[in-house]
């Protein structure tokens, strides 16, 4: 019989006795207020105030129905909140997926400032190849996608984030450390570790030994680029990377050089053409490349104090 606006209105003549007080407080005019009181007693059939000198005191039957009715006030406040809180993007759920060399090198980071901002935002990470990064996103399973040099897929939309140069890590007391930029012939019968042919970026750097004459022959294939780096890191050979892979395996003792001739490959984020990024995908998308900036910088910042211009 009653809408939560009637209620609403009586709760407010309730609390401030009079129906100008509840007009102020509810932004409407005061006969509004009185002719829905008028309205709301002859449905029910009954008084719900005494009138006395010009002040309204509610009757057993308004204060009843306002305590069976507080329930209703709750719920609705507790949407208000939530709807705010979606809004500002501090509830939610975001599912990522990426190749491993970002996993490392950028999300662990990021995903701990960005769960101690929002913690009631609920994030799950899948590391995964490349093909199967594509397709969980593609499939709707993940939000959002971050990969080095991806293909283009009929259901994704692909967003640059930064571009990454490729460098060569290796030992500070290593011939390669002295010179100002590393070439396919510097690397001949080098140990080195680097992409496998088999992916594009390994097949990228393929493409620039041969434009320059030589085979590109890793005696150390790995998948992801991070892995290279690691090996680096480990002590054996040189590597031919991404800045970001790179950074996860700096340590004292280590060098970068940058690469000749220049290849750079695209950081992308992926999500599906099917449905607009929420507004938290796309902010985690924003902060992403902001993170990436920093990581970029740094390696670079190590570079130019290690004497490369």
């Amino acid at each position: 019989m009653l809408n939560l606006r009637q209620l609403e209105i009586l709760r407010a003549v309730v609390q401030y006795r009079t129906t100008v007080g509840a007009a102020e407080t509810l932004g409407m005019s005061q006969p509004t207020i009185s002719n829905t009181i008028r309205h709301v007693e002859t449905l029910l059939g009954f008084a719900l105030f005494e009138r006395v000198s010009n002040r309204l005191t509610p009757t057993e039957e308004a204060l009843i129905l306002l305590e069976e009715s507080e329930p209703l006030f709750l719920l609705r406040d507790a949407v208000n909140q939530r709807a705010a809180d979606l809004r500002m993007g501090k509830i939610g759920r975001l599912r990522v997926a990426t190749t491993a060399e970002l996993s490392e090198a950028v999300l662990p980071s990021l995903i701990a400032d960005y769960g101690r901002e929002f913690p009631r935002v609920q994030i799950s990470v899948e590391t995964r190849p490349l093909d199967s990064v594509l397709q969980v996103v593609e499939n709707g399973v993940a939000d959002v996608a971050f990969m080095i040099s991806a293909y283009e897929r009929q259901g994704l939309q692909f967003e640059t984030v930064d571009e990454l140069r490729t460098v060569c890590l290796c030992d500070a007391q290593d011939p390669l450390a002295k010179l100002d930029v590393v070439t396919p012939r510097d690397l001949v019968d080098r140990p080195l570790v680097g992409p496998q042919v088999a992916n594009r970026v390994g097949l990228t750097l393929a493409d620039s030994f041969q434009a320059a004459g030589y085979d590109y022959r890793p005696n150390i294939e790995t998948r992801f680029m991070n892995t290279a780096a690691r090996i680096v890191s480990e002590g054996w050979g040189v590597a031919l990377v991404d800045e970001l892979s790179a950074f996860t395996a700096m340590r004292p003792g280590l060098v970068v050089r940058p690469y000749a001739p220049e290849l750079r490959f695209d950081l992308l984020a992926a999500t599906p053409k099917s449905r607009p990024p929420s507004r938290q995908t796309q902010r985690f998308i924003n902060a992403f490349g902001k993170r990436v900036v920093e990581r970029i910088a740094e390696v670079r910042l190590a570079s130019q104090r290690s004497g490369t211009v």
